[in-house]
């Protein structure tokens, strides 16, 4: 194979890679808000919980939980035994405990008299947190979630091991058929570099803007 022939190889793999990184993150946003709303206005218990859910899902290499997921977890449970719905779950658990402290922080950082502004307005707790504070957050939190997408575009790359042909599958394809390792591998971090650095540095970008627009 020519080294164009094997890179457009590689570019096959891009559809999935982004879809295991995106459906996690989709997933991890769906979780993660609500562990840091739990985190900040739950009270105890729940935010004990919530706390808990995100110290062991930060301390435990998502490697561990794919495996757990895929080789423990899939001899009981059949659904676990789809290497893509393993890879997004796993993915997307890890995810969630990153993006509640995204959140958290943010939401710290929007300030307690925005709240006390919006009560006194009339508007009940839950009120202030859906109409005020959450969107504000998320403004302040954007450049965080885009460093997360690229980082759920890296983390991908474990899927392989489960058999997910993603780009770092297909790259061992290629080391196996063209015995080099060279061209396949160079190939495969030029992709992750163009897929990673877009999201990260436009969702930076875009959200200091924002921020400075809105006087965040």
């Amino acid at each position: 194979m020519t080294p164009l022939e094997q890179f457009l190889f590689l570019l096959k793999a891009v559809p999935v890679t982004l879809g295991i990184s995106l459906a996690s993150f989709a997933l991890g946003f769906a979780i993660g808000i609500p562990i840091a709303l739990l985190r900040i206005y739950g009270g105890s218990p729940l935010s004990l919980l919530a706390d808990a859910y995100e110290k062991l899902f930060r301390s435990v290499p998502v490697l561990v939980v794919m495996f757990f997921m895929y080789f423990g977890l899939g001899s009981v449970i059949h659904i676990f035994k789809d290497p893509y719905v393993t890879s997004i779950l796993s993915l997307g658990l890890v995810s969630a405990a990153n993006q509640s402290q995204i959140f958290r922080s943010a939401i710290g950082s929007v300030g307690k008299t925005q709240m006390m502004a919006a009560i006194s307005l009339g508007l009940t707790k839950g009120g202030a947190v859906r109409y005020v504070i959450l969107p504000q957050a998320f403004i302040v939190a954007i450049p965080g979630l885009g460093s997360e997408i690229a980082l759920l575009i890296k983390d991908s790359s474990y899927s392989f091991l489960i058999g997910v042909l993603e780009l770092m599958k297909h790259a061992s394809i290629l080391r196996a058929a063209t015995r080099s390792a060279v061209l396949p591998y160079i190939g495969s971090a030029i992709i992750y570099v163009a897929l990673t650095f877009p999201f990260a540095n436009y969702m930076d970008k875009w959200g200091s803007r924002k921020r400075r627009e809105l006087g965040l």
